[in-house]
């Protein structure tokens, strides 16, 4: 099972490993939607989909190894691998099943050069009726559900970072037990900006990994 699980990481660009969270400078960084690597990124994503058996998902991939459930973040419903419930129902979903099956551990990774872009806040304030408070109250449940599954999971899940990790997509990671990214991996939570609070428990796992100050 091992030279699987180090295959996996291979094709996920993370065979030259470092550990992530640790160390990451705190540099604004833009993240630039127009990239040239997107018409690779879709001919990858379609390539992945058309080599697995199963179809059960929509904006995810799941492959059962050996000795290891592996799930690729491959959204259709959003760009850039961001979260939304359809997204968050899936991963859920494929965790609970790991969770219950023979595998011992889960390799999580994503499809393309971006690792995840957090939630996808255009999905979420479109869906702002008149009831800003019920739909308010939806989105956040939805969140919780999707921090509660990686915190409540009992077996090692193993993240593979190749490339950009934002908002939700990096703060999901201290909850996770290993973490490697390979060189065009960087991180940011840009809550600030945004007005946002903290989420995915960062407020609380970043001081005891980065140390109080940072």
């Amino acid at each position: 099972g091992t030279s699987t699980f180090m295959e996996a990481l291979a094709a996920n660009g993370t065979t030259n490993i470092q550990t992530s969270v640790t160390g990451v400078t705190a540099g604004k960084r833009r993240f630039i939607d127009d990239r040239r690597d997107q018409p690779f990124d879709k001919r990858l994503r379609f390539s992945v989909r058309q080599t697995e058996s199963a179809y059960r998902y929509r904006d995810i991939v799941v492959r059962k190894q050996d000795g290891f459930t592996h799930i690729l973040l491959s959204t259709k419903s959003s760009e850039n691998n961001s979260l939304n419930p359809e997204v968050m129902k899936e991963v859920q979903s494929a965790l609970n099943t790991a969770a219950a099956d023979d595998s011992k551990l889960v390799l999580f990774s994503a499809v393309g050069s971006t690792f995840c872009c957090g939630l996808d806040f255009i999905y979420f304030i479109r869906r702002l009726t008149d009831d800003r408070k019920k739909e308010s109250t939806k989105m956040a449940e939805a969140i919780r559900n999707f921090v509660n599954t990686f915190i409540q999971f009992k077996k090692p899940i193993i993240v593979a970072v190749n490339g950009p990790a934002i908002g939700l997509g990096a703060s999901i990671l201290p909850l996770c037990d290993v973490v490697w990214a390979n060189e065009k991996a960087w991180f940011q939570t840009p809550y600030t900006t945004f007005g946002q609070s903290p989420d995915g428990c960062s407020s609380l796992t970043f001081p005891r990994i980065m140390g109080l100050a940072s």
